[in-house]
């Protein structure tokens, strides 16, 4: 594949899974990512009723990974992060864990997107007693006061945090009890034990 720019592979109109109309564009495109490699994204949009769903699946196979990165101050908050639909993000200075779930996408962000994602959440789902702290927390991680540890873990090794200095990355193989404790983890001990039989 080329390094030109993305690839469309396919773009075709479908029957939209909410609103039944035959108004759902699929595209599929494939992304050349330096440093990662190629990348499927598949993006559902009804120009109808507005759904949208995203996949990004790495066209390669990989080992499960944790990736770990220490943010020191602000520019350290555009490092982009490739997070498939099975990884795990943790921030423990934040106390902050967001684990894959059975509808998860795939997304490109950066930190400091899923530190404002957060926000967003924090801010609307607890009352304002508990949430005053968290939220001063995050917003102090934000501005650069904060200095934190973002951690990718990914069963299937398919996510990856693309920074200026990759000396400061910490990239370590998951054993089979980081496994047994990740979401989906336990797929890939499936798919050893039956590889292994």
């Amino acid at each position: 594949m080329s390094n030109n720019g993305p690839k469309i592979l396919e773009s075709v109109i479908e029957v939209c899974p909410y609103c039944g109309k035959h108004s759902l564009r699929v595209t599929e495109t494939l992304h050349n990512v330096p440093n990662f490699g190629p990348l499927l994204i598949i993006v559902l949009k009804c120009s109808n009723c507005g759904y949208k769903h995203t996949s990004i699946s790495h066209v390669e196979q990989h080992n499960p990974v944790r990736i770990k990165f220490r943010v020191e101050g602000i520019y350290d908050l555009n490092a982009k992060v490739i997070r498939s639909p099975t990884a795990t993000v943790r921030i423990p200075e934040l106390g902050i864990v967001i684990e894959p779930g059975p509808s998860s996408q795939g997304e490109i962000t950066t930190i400091e997107g899923y530190l404002l994602r957060i926000l967003d959440i924090v801010e609307s789902l607890f009352e304002k007693p508990k949430r005053e702290n968290i939220v001063k927390n995050i917003k102090r991680a934000l501005s650069g006061e904060i200095p934190f540890t973002f951690i990718l873990e990914d069963p299937f090794g398919n996510s990856a945090l693309m920074v200026e200095e990759r000396s400061s990355l910490i990239k370590e193989s998951l054993d089979i009890e980081d496994l047994k404790r990740l979401k989906y983890g336990d797929a890939i001990l499936e798919m050893r034990r039956r590889r292994d039989v």
